[in-house]
């Protein structure tokens, strides 16, 4: 069995959620690809029907390379179902001719914008160590300090929300994201795919095969960086974001957080052609497929786990200690309210957990475990709990830690302090009939670590 779990906080806030976009670009001048014209900002977005305009980084950035490339792909599907896109990315108007020769991006589509007037508009992050970014402080307070710089900063992941992962991921690859290198695809590269294939297997992102993308995209940025570059340096960090307009309105918004963090191209595709950008995606089909697959959007999780938390008691699925038993593998997780806060930016919508973990309940002798199982290596915690059927509340401590590695162990240490006093409480008191336990002086709901589940079937368990 999965689980998909994660410490719920304060409800969703999209960025710049009442910002009128059309109205807020209105004098904000880009130039066309395509004629070399200047434009207002505000007219480039049709106002009728469905319309996706990624708002690209910087023209020698690896974010708007790689999200151009991907979407070249869906641009014939997009075009039959009547989406226009308009692409914008900052630098010169020879930069976006050069970025449209080398991702094949469409030039009539393509916007620059060369000192991301239009990104200052709709409050995209500037990036690290600009006035409204993380560090901030640094342009105010300390020297000058080149853009250059910052970037490579940014790249260590400091004031760059999940960027290490993202390189990392790279590296590693996933079996639940799919094959990158494709036949007839717009960044396909047939030697590295045909050796992959027989070497790693098909269908699915092969270790090292978006490192490869990358790499390739790297030689070519960096063999033409004085074209690409916009003039100003201190523009090589500020991030940009994608929206989806229905009739003039955004219906679904994106911001980038840090670098690599451009929205998930095939999540931006499905907006597109939802029915409804903006809906709220179905709490329970989400788990589901998150807990089977790992294919929902970490944000839809989120929000999933939120919206159910914020039922009322009635109308949400009632959770029965019972359906706890067992081993759940740990899918997801999230926590803090900067999570809540920051939906839509990549790198805060929590993560699917990356190594085998799984936790263990025990209803009948209400005893936890908590495991890390990785290769040979088995690292568990385990401990009594207390299930507080009227609260859905599972609160629990850790008296022993234990280590194995292959044949040799576990080996275990008593961390008891002692101090569990509503645990034994609960194992020295009666359930009552409404699935709650007999308090005790000393064991006031949430005194201790707790979960606090929200959903619970045979698939998966959220808190």
């Amino acid at each position: 069995r999965r689980s998909a779990r994660a410490a719920v906080a304060s409800a969703p806030a999209a960025p710049a959620a009442d910002l009128d976009v059309i109205d807020a670009l209105k004098g904000v001048t880009l130039t066309s690809a395509s004629t070399g014209e200047a434009v207002d900002a505000s007219s480039v977005i049709p106002t009728r029907g469905r319309v996706l305009v990624p708002f690209m980084t910087q023209f020698a950035d690896f974010d708007s390379w790689e999200l151009a490339q991907k979407l070249v792909d869906d641009l014939p599907a997009l075009s039959d179902a009547g989406v226009t896109v308009v692409g914008v990315g900052i630098g010169s108007v020879d930069a976006a001719r050069e970025f449209a020769r080398r991702t094949n991006f469409p030039l009539e589509s393509l916007y620059a914008d060369d000192t991301a007037a239009a990104y200052a508009a709709l409050g995209f992050a500037p990036g690290f160590g600009r006035a409204g970014g993380e560090f901030g402080w640094i342009e105010e307070k300390l020297p000058p300090v080149s853009g250059m710089a910052k970037l490579m900063v940014m790249c260590a992941g400091v004031g760059s929300p999940g960027t290490l992962s993202a390189v990392f991921g790279g590296y590693l690859g996933s079996k639940y994201k799919k094959q990158l290198f494709n036949e007839g695809s717009n960044y396909d590269n047939p030697t590295i795919r045909k050796l992959m294939d027989v070497t790693l297997g098909k269908g699915y992102q092969r270790p090292f095969e978006l490192a490869t993308l990358r790499l390739k995209n790297m030689i070519e940025i960096i063999g033409d960086w004085e074209k690409l570059a916009p003039s100003d340096d201190q523009l090589l960090v500020q991030r940009g974001g994608s929206l989806v307009f229905q009739d003039g309105k955004v219906a679904f918004r994106h911001d980038d957080a840090g670098i690599l963090g451009y929205c998930d191209v095939d999540r931006l595709v499905e907006k597109s052609l939802s029915d409804d950008p903006a809906a709220a995606p179905d709490p329970i089909a989400t788990l589901h497929a998150a807990a089977k697959d790992r294919s929902a959007n970490v944000d839809d999780v989120y929000a999933s786990i939120s919206s159910l938390e914020k039922m009322k008691k009635s109308e949400r699925p009632k959770v029965e200690g019972e359906k706890l038993n067992g081993k759940w593998r740990l899918v997801y997780t999230s926590g803090t309210k900067k999570v809540a806060a920051n939906l839509n930016k990549a790198g805060f919508g929590g993560s699917y957990f990356p190594i085998p973990a799984v936790q263990s309940f025990d209803v009948d002798a209400l005893r936890i475990r908590n495991g890390i199982y990785l290769g040979p290596v088995k690292f568990f915690f385990d401990g009594p709990f207390i299930w507080r059927g009227a609260l859905s509340m599972l609160e629990f401590t850790f008296t022993r830690v234990s280590l194995g590695v292959g044949p040799i162990g576990p080996a275990g240490v008593d961390i008891d302090d002692g101090k569990w006093d509503a645990v034994k409480a609960a194992e020295q008191s009666a359930s009552s009939g409404g699935g709650g336990v007999e308090k005790a002086k000393a064991s006031k709901p949430g005194a201790n670590p707790f979960f606090k589940f929200v959903y619970a079937d045979d698939k998966c368990i959220a808190a």
